[in-house]
């Protein structure tokens, strides 16, 4: 009887060490499940993600952003610097404002229509037919922003260190300074952020956004894709 409760006994022991390092190695174990399968078997070393999800919750995010801008009118090419803040009410959402400030210069499409517009008034100048065309560039942009979160991880590199990251969607809108005026403006989009430290934070982000451009004929409907990099600091 004392050998079959001595069995019992090792039986439920390797099935308590074999819980243990199982939730330990099924990601987001803690330094308490850790130090229980130490406990356990201490002959047994585990390789594991330590205590190393960042705690976002009610904390500021404040990310310095540039970005490209493919799209939009085809005389001009545009890039941004901005800054994005951003609230964290949990894990999983985050609430902020990004605002950027455009940076044109014209495609080799438009510096071409502008040479030959220059030629040809030079030669007719009293010829109305000989405009520069008009183009529609953007100064600056504020939009208030909404991220989602949905999935979360992390990457261990061995002795260098350990890294969370995660996969967010994007949504916003706003309002666009324009060489013509102003315009309502829409974004929608995706994100791939990456946290070295508990306030270094990194982001790589790719947006479609939507505004209205007014010319000096028509008003067309402008479809934009932006892509940028961030990097922050969490307070």
């Amino acid at each position: 009887m004392k050998s079959v409760s001595i069995i019992f006994a090792l039986l439920l022991s390797s099935v308590s060490y074999a819980q243990v390092e199982q939730e330990v190695d099924s990601f987001g174990g803690n330094e308490a499940l850790y130090m229980k399968a130490k406990a356990l078997n201490p002959e047994v070393e585990n390789e594991v993600v330590q205590n190393r999800f960042i705690n976002r919750t009610k904390r500021v995010e404040l990310a310095p952003e540039f970005s490209g801008v493919f799209g939009g009118d085809s005389y001009n090419k545009t890039n941004n610097v901005g800054l994005n803040a951003h609230y964290h009410i949990n894990p999983s959402w985050s609430v902020g404002v990004k605002y950027n400030y455009s940076f044109n210069t014209l495609t080799p499409e438009g510096k071409a229509m502008v040479d030959k517009a220059d030629q040809a008034a030079a030669a007719n100048p009293k010829d109305p037919q000989y405009l520069f065309p008009q183009v529609v560039y953007p100064k600056s942009e504020t939009l208030g922003m909404v991220n989602w979160y949905p999935v979360v991880g992390k990457l261990s590199f061995g002795k260098l260190g350990v890294a969370h990251f995660d996969t967010y969607l994007t949504a916003g809108y706003g309002q666009m300074e324009l060489s013509t005026g102003t315009s309502p403006a829409a974004t929608l989009g995706v994100g791939f952020g990456f946290w070295l430290s508990n306030n270094l934070t990194t982001r790589i982000e790719y947006r479609a956004q939507q505004y209205k451009a007014e010319y000096y004929d028509k008003t067309e409907n402008m479809m934009t894709n932006v892509a940028s990099v961030q990097m922050g600091w969490m307070l």
